[in-house]
């Protein structure tokens, strides 16, 4: 190695010792040439890099000994074929000579990839998560701090709108909903509770949507939240096929009256507030009289036509509390329930006449006009019977009882 005078002026300290015990890897260099190595030069290159032409030694870089910054390079490390990343910087010493310092990047190569590779799998996640057909949110319990584009399709309200105002969940949780979900929420966020039931929401339109909110929380040692992420989905078509499908199971589909398996629930509830309270109860059955004749000269898209008039004429004869039912065919239910037991015969008669007067209009079906009437029979609470089965069975009975009396009126199983 060349002796170099590495004084510095004015200091009694040899350089040369100082240069020589830097934990950083120091070259000299004379026109590309490597002149000098210190002791970490050495062991970082793995043998004497002296007299090796620098760009045998790094790779990927050109001294520059104007460079401002240290670039980035890589070294073969003796019999080691894996490069060892390097951080380089050059100096210029104004004789000729440039002093080149080499520090390993190991760590900092690692940090970049793990950066690099920590934006990649975000930008993943988040083209991920904002094609998701639902909103996604991240909040720390208080705040929310994301909130994936999909809020504006499904809410009608802008992300930017929605982390600004921390409100404004809350706010737009339908108020009939808005104490339940509020309660439900506090006591996950405490730990004592666990996702949210299905709620509805009220956008700024004004439309409805069902929503079903699946949260999980990161918690620290104590249990508070740290922060919070979840999804909320659309159910809003599910639950309207949940609503139709209950419907269809206890409507009639031509009429939209309940249908005798509502009727025989309600009659059932009916009957036991009516044994807790001393009170009556009646059940009016109808049959049309002579409806085959509509079907047979009409046919049946006739007499469905008919079927769906009188259904909206029997509502207008009992009380909003009251039940209108169909049992099927021209056969119709009536429950009148909370009678006054002296007044259950007169209630059931003023509305057995109220239906008889229904029939005085004719029906228009087709362009047709058509005369219609029908039987009723009429049975009591508690006087005919105790039971939804056996009210309902005296009542058809004493329907067949006006008919054989005289169709177009109505009977009761027993006159009290």
């Amino acid at each position: 190695m060349e002796d170099l005078d590495l004084r510095l002026p004015g200091n009694d300290v040899d350089a040369a010792r100082l240069v020589a015990a830097l934990p950083e890897a120091v070259l000299i260099l004379v026109d590309d040439q490597v002149i000098y190595a210190n002791d970490a030069a050495r062991t970082l290159f793995g043998t004497d890099p002296t007299d090796a032409p620098l760009g045998v030694l790094v790779q990927g870089w050109r001294a520059d000994p104007q460079a401002a910054a240290p670039a980035l390079a890589s070294i073969n490390r003796g019999e080691n074929p894996e490069p060892l990343p390097v951080h380089v910087r050059a100096t210029d010493l104004g004789d000729g000579r440039t002093v080149i310092v080499l520090r390993d990047a190991t760590d900092l190569v690692r940090a970049r990839e793990a950066e690099e590779a920590r934006a990649l799998a975000e930008q993943r996640y988040r083209s991920l998560v904002e094609q998701i057909p639902a909103v996604v949110y991240s909040d720390d319990g208080e705040v929310t701090t994301y909130v994936n584009p999909q809020i504006e399709q499904i809410l009608g309200v802008t992300p930017q709108a929605y982390r600004a105002d921390p409100d404004m969940w809350l706010r737009m949780v339908h108020p009939e909903d808005r104490e339940r979900v509020k309660a439900e929420s506090d006591a996950f966020l405490a730990g004592e509770g666990d996702d949210l039931a299905d709620y509805r929401m009220i956008r700024p339109d004004g439309r409805v949507v069902w929503v079903r909110d699946r949260a999980y929380a990161f918690r620290d040692d104590e249990g508070h939240v740290i922060w919070e992420h979840g999804i909320l989905f659309d159910v809003t078509e599910l639950k309207e096929a949940e609503e139709r499908i209950a419907y269809m199971a206890f409507h009639d589909a031509l009429t939209g009256l309940a249908n005798r398996a509502l009727f025989e629930e309600s009659l059932g509830l009916a009957i036991g507030r009516a044994g807790r309270a001393d009170l009556s109860v009646a059940v009016l059955f109808l049959d049309l009289d002579n409806f085959k004749d509509v079907n047979d000269s009409l046919g049946h898209h006739a007499g469905d036509e008919l079927l769906a008039d009188l259904g909206e004429r029997l509502r207008t004869c009992t009380r909003d509390a009251d039940m209108v039912a169909r049992q099927g065919g021209d056969e119709f239910l009536m429950l009148l329930g909370d009678l006054a037991p002296t007044e259950a015969v007169a209630t059931a008669t003023h509305v057995a006449g109220r239906v008889e007067d229904v029939f005085r209009t004719p029906f228009v079906v087709q362009h047709t006009a058509v005369t219609a009437g029908g039987s009723i029979g009429i049975s009591l609470y508690p006087t005919d019977a105790t039971d939804a089965a056996g009210l309902m069975k005296h009542a058809d009975a004493a329907m067949y009882r006006a008919k054989r009396a005289a169709r177009g009126s109505h009977a009761f199983w027993s006159v009290t």
